[in-house]
């Protein structure tokens, strides 16, 4: 029976046989930073720069309005100016280290090597997995925000000089600070969507008309904001739901596959290993891709002073994401700066975005490995999102 007790850096080292590193989760893929382009190597490619962590934009609206008519001889109609909007934000700023110690790795074995195996006299192996773990938290965090804007927001809890992310509460009891991206209500839940009326039901029943849902959805996206409906995000609970729909069957013909197409998204981890998730256009519903998303993360409450729900779905049972194809007109993501010293002598310099350095310690020497991220992803125009309940 394989011993899983935990033994300290010192005890690892000595270890008599060692075969290989051993992974037992695979790396989160990004999936949304990905779907929004807003992948780039290890960091993300933003949309816009700011200095500092303040940021905003103007608001102004083409028109669907039309000129009157004006009586023969009679001088113009005089119109009301279009009036102008402005919205501002601060971004989100995290900042994490952690500490290694130059007697933890001198002259030891490289990780997954043989004791006298050849010796990693500065653990530049172990270095370089503790960076890939901390960058992987800062990517996780901005995959996770990516999925609270497009649910409607997120809240901060103070914790000391941590704030943990939590769920959106609009009327707090914890002392948290609700977040809001301004999506309407009429967009969330049963989507009203401005029709007056739900637009969604449950998905469970097979008798439900989907594909007059999804048809009424784009319909009002197109009186909203003019941008079509293009891309729906489920998980694969939600999925086998749509699947067993009898109007999809009906129309895409019960003797064939109710899909046109379901592809693997062709994405693997870090480790090789695939992405669980998959692409579908079904044949009654050729305009729109289903996305199917099972992505999941967790926050250590231990480190963040806050409780919170392990491993959580990024898109739950039971929710859709409706949403237009993406571009940088209605969403995008703003990198900050700030300006760090790396050392005591060091005159200090501006970083954007994404960074990180290492500042060295003494008694005992060893290495101080800093990550700082400045953004926010953002909604310029949020009637483009609804986020609706499809569960009984």
């Amino acid at each position: 029976m394989a011993n899983t007790q935990a033994v300290t850096f010192s005890e690892m080292m000595q270890s008599p046989v060692i075969t290989r590193i051993v992974n037992r989760i695979s790396t989160p893929l990004s999936l949304f930073q990905q779907f929004f382009g807003r992948m780039s190597g290890n960091n993300s490619t933003a949309t816009d720069s700011v200095k500092g962590r303040d940021a905003g934009w103007d608001i102004f609206d083409v028109t669907r309005q039309f000129s009157g008519a004006r009586a023969p001889e009679t001088g113009p109609r005089r119109v009301v100016k279009k009036p102008i909007g402005h919205v501002s934000a601060q971004l989100m700023r995290s900042h994490e280290s952690i500490v290694i110690y130059d007697g933890e790795v001198y002259k030891t074995r490289p990780l997954g090597g043989q004791i006298g195996s050849t010796v990693d006299l500065r653990g530049q192996a172990h270095v370089q997995r503790q960076v890939k773990f901390m960058t992987q938290r800062f990517r996780n965090q901005r995959e996770w925000m990516y999925s609270r804007m497009l649910r409607g927001g997120f809240n901060i809890l103070p914790s000391g000089d941590n704030y943990g992310l939590i769920e959106y509460d609009a009327s707090p009891t914890d002392g948290s600070i609700p977040i809001s991206y301004q999506i309407p209500a009429d967009n969330l839940d049963r989507l009203d969507l401005g029709t007056g009326a739900d637009i969604l039901d449950d998905w469970g029943t097979v008798s439900n008309d989907i594909l007059g849902q999804c048809y009424a959805i784009n319909k009002a996206m197109t009186r909203m904001h003019g941008r079509p409906l293009r891309h729906i995000w489920v998980n694969s609970s939600t999925f086998v739901n749509i699947q067993n729909n009898t109007g999809l069957q009906d129309i895409g013909g019960q003797a064939y596959r109710v899909f046109d197409s379901l592809s693997r998204r062709g994405n693997k981890s870090a480790e090789g290993i695939p992405d669980a998730g998959f692409d579908v256009v079904f044949r009654a519903m050729p305009l729109w891709t289903f996305h199917v998303y099972d992505g999941v993360l967790s926050v250590d409450g231990a480190t963040d002073g806050i409780e919170v729900a392990e491993n959580t779905l990024l898109i739950p049972d039971d929710y859709a994401l409706f949403l237009p194809d993406p571009d940088d007109t209605w969403e995008g993501l703003i990198d900050g700066s700030e300006v760090i010293a790396e050392n005591v002598l060091a005159t200090g310099r501006e970083v954007q975005g994404f960074a990180n350095w290492a500042t060295r310690i003494i008694d005992p020497p060893g290495f101080e490995l800093k990550f700082l991220d400045n953004y926010l992803p953002v909604l310029y125009v949020p009637t483009c999102v609804a986020y609706g309940n499809v569960g009984a």
